[in-house]
């Protein structure tokens, strides 16, 4: 069932985490394409690598999220939760909650964040050491 301006479907999705200074993402799941039996499909749920592990909680209950866009291929997608749930230990440079949502989203493991903060640390040791 459509929410808002939304229409049924599974959505990247991020928000601010003030406390962290860092963004956390998940996957908005619209109209119970998940067929999770504790939703009804009424209100949609968010998906998404929290520590420890992998959570489902109610869109209402986690505050104001940024829709980065609808995800195409349902079926992979879901086959993805489906084999996200087998191991859902969280780890923050290898299995963050960006990783999780992004190999979700397109199937592909990746942090945008993490290579960020590489890039900028090889730039500071690069500088460190040429200023020597």
């Amino acid at each position: 069932m459509p929410y808002q301006h939304l229409a049924d479907g599974l959505y990247l999705i991020k928000q601010k985490s003030a406390s962290k200074g860092v963004d956390h993402y998940g996957i908005l799941d619209v109209g119970n394409r998940l067929g999770h039996p504790a939703v009804n499909g009424l209100q949609p749920v968010v998906v998404h690598q929290s520590p420890p592990s992998i959570r489902l909680n109610w869109l209402q209950d986690t505050g104001a999220w940024e829709v980065m866009g609808k995800i195409t291929n349902e079926r992979d997608a879901i086959a993805r939760i489906r084999d996200a749930y087998r191991t859902p230990a969280y780890d923050l440079f290898g299995h963050n909650c960006e990783h999780f949502a992004r190999y979700v989203a397109t199937g592909k493991h990746e942090s945008t964040q993490i290579q960020a903060a590489a890039v900028i640390a090889g730039l500071a040791t690069l500088f460190f050491f040429a200023g020597q």
